[in-house]
């Protein structure tokens, strides 16, 4: 039988840490692997990681503002006024000069008003002569026995026109009146000659019967008497009786002749008043149309005189030669009120209107001063444009390729973009140690507040967008 096998634990030896100046008598491997790991490296990771934890729940939570940038400019809320002749003309002053104020109703520049002022006398000329054939026209239309009395010509017609028409209306009347006259004699004489045709009937009708009477006593004799005396009764009494005939058949021919007289007057008379009324007519016609034709020459007269529509400086002066020619729609100069509250108008891009929304809040950075020394602007959008502008570009934005992110869908050589009109919370600037009130026409760069992002997203967009659009091409 075996001896049961026992196991001495061997002796420990405390193993003692050596020394930094030990390491260095080791050989080189040796002392690499010796040399215990230094623990700054450690707390380093560990640091970095954490950071790396804090900044991604940071990320994770925080979040930035998007923005749509627009570049813009100051203007006022009534605009600047543009001054334009209405038609082409010859200057004949130049009250004003670059840079002056002036009021509202002040004069500009005087064109030359020979030519319009000719136009305004004929056509004044005119329009009298055509209200003098009216009151004219009108007075012979009256039915009074003096026609005349009631010719009213205008207050400013001149006497010897109204004298003229006075004596045209009593020739035109006394015309028409001896035409009726004329007629009312024919008629009268046809009464007359039918009166004595009447008194001729009624003779014979008186006559007739004593002749038959005759006739019948003498027919009763015939036997006992001469024939001759018979038949010399009857031929009487037929003789009568034709010409009562015949005096009925003058009659009708009269009467017929009577009835013709009256419808001739009848006519005449409507004739007349239907000539009248015609030209009544066409000169009422007349003087709306020489009244509409002189109260726009009246106003083209009085446009020859350019005026301040608004309070304001005169800026942008197009003209300085008297004697020069102007033409229609030529801008001359700009008046900018100097009264009107300001507003930003910025133009909003196409790709970006579609975020902005009236209300939105707007951070404004003026140009000319240096928003990171004399700080930014605050506004609010107040307006939007219903449609887009179409502004010439030189850019090749509109060349990307179809599909990319950058590719749009503008017309070629054209940037479409939405006016904005945005209201500002203050309208001076403080620069150094003065206030500088903003001007028209500064350029700005608006920042309008569209929403808000989470960093992360912000962060991740590019991996995402190279997620979504990569292994697409040929």
């Amino acid at each position: 039988m075996r001896p049961e096998l026992k196991i001495i634990p061997f002796p420990t030896r405390q193993v003692l840490p050596r020394e930094r100046e030990e390491f260095a008598f080791l050989p080189a491997a040796l002392e690499i692997v010796e040399t215990p790991p230094s623990p700054t490296g450690r707390t380093i990771g560990a640091t970095l990681i954490a950071l790396f934890v804090t900044a991604l729940i940071w990320a994770s939570f925080s979040q930035v503002d998007v923005v749509a940038t627009a570049s813009g400019k100051v203007i006022p809320t009534g605009r600047s006024k543009v001054i334009q002749p209405l038609e082409a003309g010859v200057v004949r002053a130049i009250r004003v000069s670059d840079g002056q104020t002036v009021k509202a109703g002040d004069v500009l520049v005087e064109l030359d008003p020979t030519m319009i002022q000719g136009e305004v006398s004929h056509l004044q000329s005119d329009l009298l002569a055509a209200q003098l054939d009216i009151a004219r026209l009108r007075a012979a239309l009256t039915d009074t026995d003096d026609p005349v009395s009631a010719f009213q010509p205008p207050k400013e017609a001149e006497a010897s026109l109204v004298a003229m028409q006075r004596q045209f209306l009593i020739a035109q009347i006394s015309e028409h009146r001896s035409k009726i006259a004329a007629l009312d004699g024919q008629r009268a004489q046809k009464e007359a000659e039918l009166a004595t045709i009447s008194a001729t009937i009624e003779k014979l009708n008186a006559v007739i019967p004593t002749i038959e009477e005759r006739v019948n006593i003498r027919k009763s004799l015939n036997e006992y008497g001469s024939r001759l005396q018979y038949y010399e009764v009857l031929q009487q009494l037929t003789e009568s009786q034709q010409e009562r005939m015949v005096q009925k058949s003058h009659v009708k021919e009269i009467q017929a002749s009577i009835a013709a007289i009256i419808e001739t007057r009848a006519q005449t008379v409507g004739e007349y008043r239907r000539t009248l009324f015609g030209e009544l007519a066409e000169a009422e016609r007349k003087a709306g149309g020489l009244t509409a034709d002189l109260s726009k020459a009246e106003q083209r007269l009085k446009l020859q005189e350019l005026t301040a529509p608004v309070s304001g400086v005169v800026q942008q002066l197009a003209v300085h030669t008297l004697g020069g020619v102007v033409t229609p729609a030529q801008t001359l100069m700009v008046i900018v009120p100097s009264d009107s509250p300001l507003e930003i108008e910025a133009m909003v891009s196409n790709r970006d209107i579609g975020f902005v929304h009236v209300g939105d809040d707007v951070e404004i950075k003026v140009d000319t001063f240096d928003f990171t020394r004399y700080g930014l602007l605050h506004g609010k959008v107040r307006t939007i444009s219903s449609d887009s502008i179409a502004r010439e570009t030189t850019d090749k934005q509109n060349d990307k390729v179809a599909g990319s992110p950058e590719a749009t869908s503008e017309p070629s050589g054209q940037q479409l973009t939405y006016a904005a009109r945005i209201s500002v919370s203050s309208q001076e600037i403080q620069v150094e140690d003065r206030t500088v009130r903003l001007s028209p026409g500064m350029a700005i760069t608006a920042e309008i507040k569209t929403g808000s992002r989470r960093i992360i997203g912000y962060l991740l967009s590019p991996v995402m967008k190279y997620r979504q659009e990569s292994f697409r091409e040929r």
